[in-house]
């Protein structure tokens, strides 16, 4: 079988009190077995966040996506939706209405929807730029919570595919893509962080360290899976290609 082959990155916290850090690791993952999976990649939607969240959409996580595509490993997209499940009375609404000022159905609404399962509308806000836009040979599923494996079909597409590994991007990752890489450990699916193609929710102080990003991908690296640069991944799914 095809070995998709790159350098990753976890993190060790032993000896006790003397932590050996990060160390590098060679992953070799069945491509028949691997998926891409990126999540809510049309951003997050923070005006101050706009300018390098465009820079990483740009230079990782395109590329990264239409490198998947070209070596043939399936390209599956999560990405939030407002489907009509009196979703304004959900925990998640309550918040992102007190946090953001965010209604959720209107800002999730969407006009290419069945009107009869989610709420129709005129809303940009989830719109995906098309640089990293769907095609036809890739994955499209709707979420309506910070994971995109709560109540969505995406454990069952994972299954068909007889996927094990997922390569994961996009954003936030404090939130969303966070979550779904919490759930898919817990489903004891391995995970891989291209730790250059996703960010977190920044305040405006840490936006130039970015340093909220970076503990999280530490944490990612002790907790949830491996970190990779997209970078490597590129490489070696041109290696596959070529």
């Amino acid at each position: 079988m095809p070995q998709l082959s790159f350098t990753a990155r976890y993190f060790r916290f032993v000896p006790e009190g003397k932590s050996l850090g990060r160390k590098e690791h060679e992953l070799n993952l069945d491509k028949a077995k691997t998926a891409l999976l990126a999540v809510d990649v049309g951003g997050m939607g923070h005006e101050h966040m706009q300018e390098i969240e465009a820079k990483v959409v740009s230079e990782s996580i395109s590329p990264s996506i239409n490198a998947a595509r070209t070596c043939g490993i399936p390209v599956i997209y999560v990405n939030n939706s407002a489907p009509k499940i009196a979703i304004a009375h959900s925990e998640l609404a309550k918040i992102c209405k007190r946090s953001f000022d965010l209604n959720w159905e209107e800002w999730g609404s969407e006009n290419t929807v069945d009107p009869k399962e989610y709420v129709y509308g005129d809303s940009t806000a989830l719109a995906i730029p098309d640089q990293v836009a769907p095609q036809s040979q890739d994955y499209f599923l709707r979420k309506h919570a910070y994971s995109g494996f709560f109540e969505t079909r995406l454990d069952g597409l994972l299954r068909n595919l007889e996927v094990k590994s997922l390569i994961c991007l996009g954003f936030s990752l404090d939130v969303c893509l966070g979550s779904t890489m919490v759930d898919a450990m817990n489903l004891n699916y391995q995970v891989v962080l291209l730790r250059d193609a996703t960010l977190a929710q920044e305040l405006p102080d840490d936006l130039e360290d970015l340093s909220f990003t970076k503990r999280l991908i530490t944490l990612t690296e002790y907790s949830i899976g491996f970190t990779a640069a997209s970078n490597d991944f590129i490489a070696a799914c041109d290696e596959l290609h070529d």
